[in-house]
C-alpha cells in the first residue's frame, strides 16, 4: 500500500443530506489507491487547529481520478472544510488503515447509523461489482438525515427514523431479520453498534461474519498518538487506524467499548 501525502482539488461541493457535505476532490492517485472503508488524514488550516481530521473516503472513480468525502460540521475542522468550493486544494495523507473485507459469496447486509452511511456509496458500489447481492439498511433520527436511496442504485434499500417520518419507525437495527446466512457490514455510533451486537447474539448470528468500521476519535491516524485505541476481546487494546477502521466484531470486547464519538 502506498501512503501519499498531496494535494487534492475540489471539483464539486454537494448536499447529499440535511445537515451533511459531499466534497468531490480530484487526486488520481488517491482515487486508484483506496479501498472502500479506508480513510484519509486530511490537513485543515481553521484557527487553532493543528491536527488533520479523518475521513473514510465515501467512494472513489479510478477512471476519472476522483474521490469522494461526506461528513458533518461538528468543529472547527470540519467548518473550515465544509467550505471549500471549485479549485480549493484540500491535502490528503492516505489511504490509511484496513478497509471491507469485500471478496465472498452471498447476500451482505450493509447497516449504516447516522452518517455511519458515508462510507457506504464506495462499498456497495465494490460488492455489486463482484456479483453479490445487497440489502442496505439506513436509519437516521428524520427522513431529512436520510441519504437517498438512488445513491444505493442495483441494491435493496429499506430505511428507518427515530421519529417515523420515513420507514419503519425506530432503529434500523430492527430492520435485522433473516440474515443468518448473510454477512454485515456496520457503521453508525457507538449505541447503535452495540445493539447490532444484542441483535446478532439474540439471533445466533456469529459475529465472526459481521464487519463494523469503527469511529473512534483519532489523532494522527497512523499508529503513534494511540488516541483510537478499541478493547480487544482476548484482552489489551487494537487501533483503529491500523487494526481498522474495518475489523471483525468478535475481535472487539463490546463491554468495554465506550461512546465516546459520534462522527
Amino acid at each position: 500500500m502506498t501512503i501519499a501525502v498531496a494535494p487534492a482539488v475540489v471539483v464539486e461541493r454537494l448536499v447529499p443530506m440535511a445537515g451533511a457535505v459531499e466534497l468531490v476532490l480530484y487526486h488520481p492517485p488517491s482515487a486508484v489507491a483506496v479501498n472502500p472503508g479506508q480513510f484519509f488524514q486530511v490537513a485543515v488550516s481553521a484557527p487553532h487547529t493543528i491536527l488533520r481530521r479523518p475521513y473514510s473516503a465515501a467512494w472513489s472513480d479510478p477512471a476519472s481520478g476522483r474521490i469522494g468525502f461526506i461528513f458533518n460540521v461538528v468543529g472547527a475542522g470540519s467548518a473550515w472544510l465544509s467550505v471549500r468550493q471549485e479549485g480549493h486544494e484540500v491535502d490528503l495523507l492516505g489511504p490509511l488503515g484496513r478497509g471491507f473485507e469485500l471478496d465472498g459469496e452471498g447476500l451482505v447486509i450493509c447497516i449504516a447509523g447516522g452518517l455511519g452511511v458515508a462510507v457506504f456509496p464506495g462499498v456497495v458500489k465494490a460488492l455489486l461489482a463482484r456479483g453479490r447481492k445487497v440489502t442496505m439498511l439506513l436509519g437516521a433520527r428524520t427522513a431529512a438525515q436520510l441519504m437517498p436511496a438512488e445513491r444505493f442504485r442495483g441494491a435493496e434499500v429499506r430505511m428507518a427514523t427515530d421519529d417515523g417520518s420515513q420507514g419503519h419507525h425506530g432503529s434500523v437495527v430492527d430492520l435485522l431479520a433473516d440474515s443468518s446466512l448473510a454477512e454485515i457490514f456496520a457503521c453508525g455510533p457507538t449505541p447503535m453498534l452495540q445493539a447490532l451486537i444484542d441483535a446478532a447474539r439474540r439471533q445466533e448470528i456469529p459475529l465472526a461474519s459481521i464487519q463494523v468500521a469503527l469511529e473512534t476519535p483519532m489523532g494522527c491516524g497512523v499508529g503513534t498518538c494511540l488516541g483510537c485505541a478499541a478493547p480487544r476481546r482476548d484482552g489489551g487494546y487494537l487501533l483503529t487506524c491500523q487494526d481498522g477502521p474495518c475489523v471483525r466484531a468478535d475481535r472487539i470486547d463490546w463491554g468495554r467499548m465506550t461512546d465516546e464519538f459520534h462522527g
